[in-house]
C-alpha cells in the first residue's frame, strides 16, 4: 500500500442512524463486553465510521491517529463528543483483533519529520463493511460541533471566552451548514467521486461540507476565512463542473481583492488608477502570458501574507516550482519580480512582507459572512473559496448584487472588481429579444458543455433524495 494516500483521524463524525448504531453493538458484543458500554461504544463509533469513511473514499486510504494520551482534551470546545484517550484503548484492541493494520509513528525531537500512527481497514474488517446496510450519507458532522475557532501563532486551536460577535457569526454558519447539509453538491461526470490532484485524493462527499471559520494569533481580528467543504480542495478545472441539487453552476470572484483591499486601507480606490491588471509585469525568460500572470499573482499574495523576504520566496518555490518546472526559482529571480510589484504599487509597498495578510483575511472573512448570511436567509445554496463563490446558475445576478453590497459595507471604500468564469443565466438571455442569432448562439454553447450524467453520479443522487426523505432534511 502506499504510505502517502492518507488524512487525518476525524474525530467529528457520527451517526445515530439504527444500522450504525447495531453494527457497532456487534463489535463491542464480540469484542468489548468488559468495557464501560457507555463510555467505550461512542469511541468504538468514532473510529468505525472514519474507517469506513476512508475506506469508501480510496481502498488504500489511511488515518493518522496520536496514541499520545495527552493528545485528547474530553473537555473542550473543539471536542464535543468528548473523545477521550479511550480511543488509543480501541485502535489498540482493534488492531489486535486484525480488524485493522497498523504502522507505529515517531517522533522527532525537532518535530519537523514526526508521524503519528497510520491505522487502515483489514479484509476482514472491509469484508464487514460490505454487509452493513448503512452509506456514506448517513454519517455526518456532529450538529454540536464547534464552526468558530481560535489559533495561536502555533497554529494550535486554543479555548476563549464567547461574547457578542462570536455569537453571532456562530449563528450564521450553523445556519449555513444546516443549508448546505440538505443541499446535493457533486460533480456529474465523475462516476467515482475521487479527484486525484497533485498525489493527493480529494473526496467528493456529503461528508466533506462541513464549514467553519478561523482566527489566528490569539486574536479576532487576524484571519476569519471560511473553511472546509470539498469545493474549496478541488482544482478550479473540477468547480466549474460543479452542479447544485442536480443544476448547473456559476462562478464569479474579487478579482485582485487583497492588493484592492490594501489600497482601499490607505483610501485609495485602485480601479481610479487605471493601471490594468495588478499582476500584469514584465517576467525576464518567462515569456508564457498565463504562467507569467501566475508566478507574479502568487508572488504578490504570498508577499502580502509573509512576515520577510526569505520565506516570501521559499514559499513561491515551493508551490510553484512543479507548476513552472522550467523557471529558475532563485532568490535573486523572485527579488527582481518583488522590486518590479514595489514599483507598480508604490502605495502599498510598505505592507509586502509584514505579514498583513492575516489582516486582509479578516475583511474578506467579514465580506463572505455578509454574502452568506443573505444567500442562506434565502435560502440559496452557495460555496465559497475564500474570494470566489459557486452558486446555482440562475442565481448569478443575486450573487454579482450581493457581492457588491458586501465589499462596500465592510470596507466603505472599496469598489468590487468582479470576475466571472463563464455566462450567466440573466447573461445568457439578456439578447434573447435583442439579437436573436447571438442568443441561439449562447443557448447552443450552453447545450454542447451539458455534461454526461455518470451512473455513479445518478446512484449518489439517488442515495442523497433517499436519504433527505428519510430525515426530512
Amino acid at each position: 500500500m502506499n504510505n502517502d494516500i492518507s488524512r487525518r483521524f476525524d474525530v467529528h463524525v457520527w451517526s445515530e442512524h439504527p444500522e450504525v448504531n447495531t453494527f457497532v453493538n456487534s463489535i463491542y458484543e464480540q469484542h468489548f463486553k468488559w468495557q464501560n458500554p457507555n463510555l467505550i461504544k461512542k469511541h468504538i463509533k468514532l473510529v468505525l465510521l472514519d474507517l469506513y469513511l476512508a475506506w469508501n473514499e480510496h481502498p488504500n486510504m489511511k488515518l493518522g491517529v496520536n496514541l499520545n494520551n495527552n493528545a485528547y482534551k474530553a473537555k473542550s470546545r473543539y471536542n464535543e463528543l468528548h473523545i477521550s484517550k479511550k480511543t488509543i484503548t480501541v485502535v489498540k484492541r482493534l488492531h489486535e483483533l486484525q480488524l485493522i493494520n497498523m504502522v507505529y509513528g515517531f517522533n522527532d525531537p525537532t518535530g519537523r519529520f514526526s508521524k503519528v500512527a497510520r491505522i487502515w481497514s483489514t479484509q476482514n474488517l472491509i469484508n464487514q463493511f460490505k454487509k452493513t446496510p448503512f452509506k456514506t450519507y448517513q454519517i455526518h458532522n456532529d450538529i454540536k460541533r464547534e464552526v468558530i475557532i481560535l489559533r495561536n501563532s502555533l497554529k494550535k486551536d486554543i479555548e476563549y471566552d464567547d461574547n457578542d460577535e462570536t455569537h453571532k457569526m456562530r449563528s450564521v454558519i450553523i445556519e449555513y451548514n444546516k443549508l448546505i447539509n440538505r443541499t446535493f453538491i457533486d460533480i456529474p461526470e465523475l462516476d467515482k467521486p475521487i479527484i486525484n490532484s497533485k498525489d493527493k485524493y480529494i473526496t467528493i462527499s456529503s461528508s466533506e461540507k462541513f464549514t467553519r471559520r478561523i482566527f489566528n494569533n490569539e486574536t479576532w481580528e487576524d484571519g476569519g476565512r471560511f473553511y472546509g467543504g470539498w469545493w474549496q480542495r478541488v482544482p478550479s478545472f473540477f468547480r466549474s463542473k460543479i452542479y447544485i441539487n442536480d443544476e448547473p453552476t456559476i462562478e464569479d470572484d474579487y478579482s485582485t481583492l487583497h492588493p484592492i483591499l490594501l489600497y482601499a486601507n490607505k483610501g485609495i480606490n485602485y480601479l481610479k488608477l487605471k493601471r490594468g491588471d495588478a499582476y500584469d509585469i514584465d517576467v525576464p525568460d518567462l515569456t508564457d502570458k498565463e504562467d507569467r500572470r501566475t508566478l507574479v499573482k502568487t508572488l504578490l499574495l504570498i508577499a502580502i501574507n509573509a512576515k520577510d523576504e526569505t520565506s516570501t520566496f521559499r514559499a513561491v518555490k515551493s508551490e510553484l516550482q512543479n507548476e513552472l518546472p522550467y523557471y529558475s526559482f532563485t532568490f535573486n529571480n523572485l527579488r527582481i519580480i518583488l522590486t518590479k510589484l514595489k514599483e507598480k504599487h508604490p502605495e502599498i509597498a510598505d505592507d509586502f512582507c509584514t505579514g498583513k495578510g492575516l489582516q486582509l483575511m479578516n475583511l474578506d472573512g467579514k465580506i463572505t459572512d455578509y454574502i452568506i448570511d443573505k444567500f442562506t436567509q434565502n435560502n440559496i445554496p452557495i460555496l465559497c473559496i475564500h474570494d470566489s463563490f459557486v452558486v446555482p446558475f440562475n442565481q448569478d445576478n443575486f450573487l454579482r448584487t450581493t457581492m457588491n453590497e458586501g465589499i462596500k459595507i465592510v470596507t466603505n471604500k472599496g469598489i468590487p472588481n468582479i470576475d466571472r468564469k463563464a455566462l450567466g443565466f440573466h447573461e445568457v438571455n439578456s439578447t434573447k429579444h435583442l439579437d436573436r442569432d447571438l442568443y441561439l448562439e449562447r443557448i447552443n454553447n450552453l447545450s454542447q458543455t451539458t455534461p454526461n450524467k455518470s451512473r455513479g453520479y445518478l446512484y449518489r443522487k439517488q442515495l442523497f433524495k433517499e436519504y433527505s426523505e428519510v430525515i426530512k432534511l
